[in-house]
């Protein structure tokens, strides 16, 4: 009898826990008036979102002005997982990271998660790359934009839309990674950009950039300004160079399948094919770099023509 009456107090305890579990759950609803949330660390104004503490949040609903900000200096992550979420801007980004050690974007398996921005950006701005991050508060440039490492990885077929209208796609001023995920970016200017440095092990993407398809521009370390491709499926046409990093570019993995007005592959060090299936094709030079190399494990179609290691 005593037996029975723990095992019973056992289950009573572990479907407590389960349902404060359920209730402590930091979920988030957007609609077109309104935000609905009453957790500690975030706060409201209008739908605009602002996320001041660390933590993981589930973002859910439809918004035709609504924004998120991240800004939580505490020196933990900030998980957003994107569970049906659709958001539009026509005054700012969709989704602004501020501070914080990392801004992860998760993709809930079975959902379509569309971001999309129609606001102006300054004459500064549309001359170039951000040249002051002062400038990010009034006018980002980018419908997912970053001041700090940004991670997007996908549970299953979760899916990202990024409809980058006004400029650019999903940028970060530090580091962009991504794991996982359906993945579509369509942008006026430059689809995705890592500054420090771009990196891709998995998931299904499509870019489509009026300018760069995929880029990292920092020229100030050696050891930065790198894009290292290790996974995924990945298609790219662009405007302008489909593939660019200041320092290298590495393949050791994925299918990647470049279209390509300009350069479809450019670096001003080495671009380095490991592994991988890569099929170019561009108006102009397909592979421009100081130099490069290819090994046999590495298939890279130039023009319809297999380039010999």
């Amino acid at each position: 009898m005593k037996r029975q009456i723990l095992l019973i107090l056992a289950l009573c305890a572990a479907v407590f826990l389960a349902g404060c579990g359920s209730t402590d759950e930091k979920k988030i609803t957007f609609s077109d008036d309104k935000i609905v949330s009453d957790l500690i660390g975030v706060s409201i104004d209008g739908t605009t979102l602002t996320i001041n503490v660390s933590g993981t949040y589930t973002l859910t609903g439809s918004c035709v002005e609504g924004n998120i900000i991240i800004d939580a200096p505490d020196g933990k992550p900030v998980n957003l997982i994107l569970d049906d979420l659709n958001l539009t801007s026509s005054k700012t980004s969709p989704i602004v990271v501020r501070s914080c050690s990392m801004a992860i974007l998760t993709l809930k398996e079975k959902t379509q998660n569309i971001i999309t921005d129609n606001h102006t950006y300054t004459e500064m701005i549309e001359q170039g790359e951000q040249k002051d991050s002062s400038l990010l508060d009034d006018a980002p440039d980018a419908a997912i934009l970053s001041k700090c490492p940004l991670l997007i990885r996908g549970d299953g077929d979760g899916k990202l839309v990024v409809n980058a209208n006004s400029y650019n796609g999903i940028t970060s001023s530090d580091t962009l990674t991504i794991e996982g995920g359906v993945i579509n970016v369509t942008a006026k200017n430059h689809a995705l950009r890592g500054k420090d440095y771009l990196v891709i092990s998995g998931g299904v993407l499509t870019i489509k950039a009026g300018e760069d398809g995929i880029k990292s521009t920092n020229s100030e370390k050696a050891s930065l300004g790198y894009i290292n491709i290790k996974g995924g499926v990945i298609n790219v046409n662009a405007g302008d160079e489909a593939i660019y990093a200041v320092h290298s570019v590495n393949f050791t993995g994925g299918t990647i399948t470049i279209k390509s007005k300009n350069t479809g592959i450019k670096s001003e060090g080495t671009v380095n094919f490991d592994s991988g299936i890569i099929d170019i094709t561009s108006s102009d030079d397909p592979i421009l770099s100081a130099s490069q190399t290819l090994k046999e494990d590495a298939l890279v179609t130039v023009n319809g023509k297999k380039l010999q290691p």
